[in-house]
């Protein structure tokens, strides 16, 4: 009989979603892995900052299953449920590095901008001293390096480097329309610039993590697909994806 192992997610849907049962993904998947933990869409540099208190109850428009989300990025205790949770193995996408900003509230205090907060009010109710944005990548990398550094550190104190894997993605250029026809997004450019840059960070990253194993998503021919079931998105693939993913990751945890 196959051993479960468990699995935890430092990312974003290109790394959680594969581990559903629902039709679209994996239907057996928890015959292979348990996933034990998910940090969603938390960046690095916001994960290496001090405690963010604010009460984001009474923002309605952040979905009453996403507010865990938003308050685990802001309680900063990602070390603490590895250590809690013990994974086999810890799976980490860089999506909200290469993609999302970061907000400093104050010199020690950052959340990191997600999806969830932009579509959301609680932005314009929270004043921010600073903003970590991809203006100026060199910048931005010189701070996230920094971060890396100090997240390194930190999470060799509960696992082993070689139980670290990385999940290197990428923001799709095409999808299946409702007729299952191929069709190309609007803004190819902006979508190369965009990958280009979370590949520079992937490079760094295993620079920093050299022993860490990669699961490379970027050339399985897979592309995006209007009937994904959480929504139309250039993060969002095909079917087939997710179920090669999970082969590849079997592979990988033999």
């Amino acid at each position: 009989m196959t051993q479960v192992k468990k699995i935890a997610v430092f990312g974003s849907c290109f790394s959680r979603n594969f581990l559903s049962s629902a039709p679209y993904f994996n239907p057996t998947y928890k015959s292979h892995f348990a996933c034990v933990m998910t940090q969603f869409h938390s960046s690095i540099i916001a994960t290496m900052t001090d405690v963010v208190t604010m009460d984001i109850s009474e923002y309605e428009d952040i979905p009453k299953e996403k507010k865990r989300f938003v308050r685990e990025d802001f309680e900063k205790r990602f070390f603490e449920r590895i250590a809690e949770t013990n994974p086999d193995y810890l799976l980490i996408d860089l999506y909200s590095d290469a993609l999302k900003n970061i907000g400093f509230i104050s010199e020690k205090q950052a959340i990191t901008i997600s999806p969830i907060l932009e579509q959301s009010r609680i932005l314009n109710d929270i004043r921010f001293v600073k903003m970590v944005d991809h203006q100026n990548k060199q910048h931005f990398k010189s701070v996230w390096l920094t971060s890396l550094h100090q997240y390194r550190k930190q999470l060799l104190c509960y696992i082993r480097e070689e139980q670290i894997i990385l999940n290197v993605c990428e923001l799709t250029s095409f999808y299946y329309d409702a007729q299952k026809k191929k069709v190309p997004y609007n803004t190819p450019e902006t979508l190369d610039e965009y990958n280009q840059f979370w590949n520079e960070l992937n490079t760094l990253f295993m620079q920093v993590f050299p022993k860490a194993k990669v699961l490379d998503m970027r050339n399985s021919g897979y592309i995006g697909d209007t009937s994904y079931p959480f929504g139309h998105s250039v993060s969002h693939y095909e079917s087939g994806y997710y179920r090669s993913m999970l082969h590849k990751i079997r592979e990988l945890t033999k």
